[in-house]
């Protein structure tokens, strides 16, 4: 953290990468006073597996981070990677209320952070007002149909987003959340990647996304590995 404070409001670094470090709380304190300042010119920044959250004990310092990237309008371009952080539906929730202000995060990487269906409904809410996020993923993130189906419907009304893909891999998908992201395939015209691999939508869940596909011309990758559709 002390290091982190040292950089001060006026560095020109555009590139952070502090994966496998243990930032922790105070350190994601001392990065949202970074991505905070007028005169931030960081465009990536990756804190896979930082313990951000002292183990889920303490959301505090990411919540400021959160905070920070919501009101950032400097930055073009920005990649958060805070994957293997166990943030939970708490730190997502922050996380999900800052992209409704943020006009310029592309990419947002959750991976492995046990944000459940709660999680995954904040994030879901915030793609119905956010305009720029073209990649998002949630691999092994405890979200089953619930969850699904609040991001399936997010992706029915947002209209804006040029590129979307969608990453649900290893999660608890079933046949629900499979016939609720394939209604949303039918009026979303955008998503190019849909991954949901090893899930469990089974054989129902597959023929309503192929029945979706008749009328999407948008849709490019289409992963269903593992599910169990015989």
């Amino acid at each position: 953290a002390g290091a982190l404070k040292a950089l001060g409001s006026r560095s020109r670094l555009q590139t952070l990468k502090l994966n496998k470090n243990t930032v922790g709380p105070s350190g994601a304190r001392a990065l949202a006073k970074l991505v905070r300042g007028s005169e931030c010119s960081l465009t990536s920044l990756e804190l896979s597996s930082c313990d951000l959250c002292d183990s889920g004990r303490d959301t505090l310092g990411l919540k400021e981070l959160a905070e920070a990237l919501g009101v950032n309008r400097v930055i073009t371009a920005l990649n958060v990677n805070v994957s293997q952080n166990n943030i939970g539906p708490e730190g997502t929730k922050a996380i999900g209320e800052a992209l409704r202000g943020n006009a310029v995060l592309t990419a947002l990487n959750l991976y492995y952070n046990r944000i459940g269906n709660e999680g995954a409904k904040a994030l879901a809410a915030a793609l119905r007002v956010n305009g720029v996020l073209t990649n998002l993923v949630l691999w092994e993130n405890n979200i089953g149909d619930e969850g699904a189906v609040a991001i399936a419907d997010a992706l029915r009304v947002n209209a804006v987003l040029t590129d979307l893909n969608l990453y649900l891999y290893n999660n608890y998908i079933g046949a629900e959340g499979a016939a609720a992201l394939a209604s949303a395939l039918r009026v979303n015209e955008v998503l190019t990647t849909l991954a949901l691999p090893q899930n469990n939508i089974g054989a129902e869940g597959a023929a309503a996304i192929a029945e979706a596909l008749r009328g999407n011309a948008a849709l490019k990758n289409l992963n269903l590995r593992e599910n169990r559709i015989g």
